[in-house]
């Protein structure tokens, strides 16, 4: 929950209005509503003090999605890091090294992937071109 009120923490010096949210069935983490175009977006949040952040079984499909990865150090001296991405964004950054996990599988033991579990994930070197990019959120607001 600390990554959550973080973003919305910064939503709030950004001038939009947000509300962390509850639960175990949830479908969002943060909602951010920005009362200028008076339109509400979701905010899918993922925080870690290691510099990575597992997404999910699969890398998520395209779409207009947000989602703000938050770095957590260890050192309460340090300033928390945030990198925000689109779905889409994420997807482009992160298919091509999921497609060649599955070709590297295929060729070691001759079947397909298929659909079993696996866990798709971001490191904080390949987060690093998103860092800080606030005005994702803020665009989102004017699509």
């Amino acid at each position: 929950m600390a990554g959550e009120y973080l973003v919305a923490a910064q939503l709030h010096r950004l001038q939009i209005v947000s509300s962390v949210t509850y639960g175990n069935a949830k479908s969002a983490d943060v909602i951010a509503f920005d009362p200028v175009s008076e339109r509400a977006i979701v905010v899918e949040v993922k925080t870690s003090s290691k510099g990575v952040w597992p997404i999910g079984s699969r890398v998520p499909p395209p779409s207009s999605k947000l989602w703000v990865f938050v770095n957590l150090s260890d050192s309460i001296e340090e300033q928390p890091e945030f990198f925000i991405f689109t779905q889409e964004e994420l997807h482009t950054l992160l298919k091509p090294g999921e497609e060649s996990y599955f070709r590297r599988y295929f060729e070691k033991h001759g079947k397909e992937y298929a659909d079993r579990p696996g866990v798709a994930k971001l490191k904080r070197e390949q987060a690093l071109v998103c860092r800080n990019n606030w005005s994702t959120i803020s665009n989102a607001f004017k699509t």
